[in-house]
């Protein structure tokens, strides 16, 4: 573990501290170098991880060199910081060669460890989400990236990224979580994560609901942004704009599978809102790429067949009871689920989507100190399925999985980050 890692666990104890008042500070003493580029900035309950990285790459298609922040990371922090190129990056497993390697990571850090130390005894300690994000715009400035493609972490309104003046916004859409910090409706929320849109900009969007709609429009004509809901185009303030830019989106290609085409018309929404706010023109045809994402419904072996997804919340669940059926048919009666989610999530409604699906549910419970009992999880599978093991271990979760599959069969391996990261341990694909 590098000086780094070392430093970032010690953070933990911190939590989620509310408030913009030490990042900023941080970023003023670092010469601000979030405003020293381009950047799109995604936010929105489910689907921002899978933006991300579509934008990213087709951005690196046009020969640009984009910063790419996401959050949170599979398996190491190197992953939140990226700077993709037109080479691309690969996609399964551990594998992310254009993540910050540690020794400049290590490096950035020990650099920025005077200023962490100031606005600590200043303001108090930076959590570890600002002091990665801090790092994060600190490397795309440094390395000189001809922009940047971030996602939010937690809501909008007070969230270390909001620090930032985006030249595009994105929301891809709003669904309950995280309430007990952003409120118990999905208004409340969507009043929350609205707050990255900006004055004069483009606020692009996936969302479909009324209610959300109108809380996003009133806000852009508010502050005077310019309102691209792409699944809405009626309720746009900018509807000429927008109505070239979803001409744009139809002329591209798209993906073979549904479930992320959603997505992938937000991310190509968003380049040419970009281009537009720059005055770019877009000349160069949208070239194909990979639409893997990592961690989400990510094939990683093929015998037995183990499928990986990162669904850490109901919204999500629901996502990949749908996306699982559509990729995977013959599954159908055929499948080994092992499922480990945190106990701040909705367990309960995750577990009702997701257990139908299988025909063995083994529930486990990952190290995080967050992770719901598998007992817990156990017993909300049982309704569903005939056949439900519990075992703590993630590791041993996923030994007992793959001994119990028989050929043809599928083990999914789903629910929080950290379940995800340790079942992939345990394969040996890290």
């Amino acid at each position: 573990m590098g000086a780094f890692e070392n430093y970032i666990s010690s953070l933990q104890r911190f939590g989620i501290q509310p408030g913009l008042e030490r990042i900023e500070a941080l970023l003023q003493r670092m010469d601000e170098p979030h405003l020293k580029y381009p950047h799109v900035l995604v936010g929105g309950t489910n689907g921002k991880g899978s933006t991300c990285e579509f934008l990213a790459r087709l951005l690196a298609s046009d020969g640009k060199r984009i910063g790419l922040y996401t959050s949170p990371h599979l398996y190491r922090w190197n992953e939140r910081i990226r700077v993709v190129s037109s080479q691309g990056s690969a996609i399964s497993g551990q594998n992310f060669p254009d993540a910050i390697s540690d020794e400049d990571l290590d490096a950035l850090f020990f650099e920025a460890k005077a200023h962490l130390d100031v606005v600590a005894e200043e303001l108090g300690q930076p959590t570890e989400f600002e002091t990665i994000t801090a790092l994060a715009f600190w490397h795309f400035s440094r390395v000189k990236v001809d922009a940047a493609v971030l996602e939010v972490g937690l809501g909008g309104r007070w969230d270390a990224t909001n620090t930032t003046s985006p030249t595009v916004s994105v929301i891809t859409h709003v669904a309950l979580d995280h309430c007990d910090r952003l409120g118990k409706t999905v208004e409340a929320i969507a009043r929350d994560k609205v707050e990255i849109a900006r004055r004069g900009r483009v606020l692009v969007t996936a969302e479909t609901k009324p209610e959300v709609l109108e809380i996003f429009s009133a806000h852009c004509v508010t502050i005077g942004a310019k309102f691209w809901p792409i699944f809405a185009p009626d309720a746009s303030n900018d509807g000429a704009a927008l109505q070239n830019g979803l001409a744009y989106v139809q002329n591209a290609p798209q993906p073979a599978d549904s479930f992320q085409k959603i997505n992938w018309q937000t991310a190509l929404t968003a380049r040419f809102a970009l281009a537009q706010e720059q005055n770019e023109p877009l000349n160069t045809p949208v070239v194909e790429i990979d639409f893997q994402v990592p961690g989400r419904v990510e094939v990683i072996s093929e015998k037995p067949r183990v499928v990986l997804d990162v669904c850490n919340n109901p919204d999500g669940a629901e996502f990949l009871s749908r996306a699982f059926a559509e990729k995977f048919p013959d599954a159908a009666g055929r499948t080994i689920l092992v499922l480990g989610i945190l106990a701040d999530k909705d367990y309960e409604a995750m577990t009702r989507l997701l257990a139908p699906l299988a025909r063995i549910v083994i529930a486990t419970q990952s190290q995080s100190p967050r992770a719901a009992r598998a007992y817990a999880i156990a017993a909300l599978a049982r309704p569903f399925c005939s056949q439900v093991e519990v075992i703590i271990s993630v590791k041993d979760a996923m030994q007992r999985a793959l001994h119990l599959a028989k050929d043809g069969d599928t083990i999914l391996v789903a629910g929080s980050f950290t379940n995800i990261s340790e079942a992939m341990a345990e394969i040996g694909t890290i």
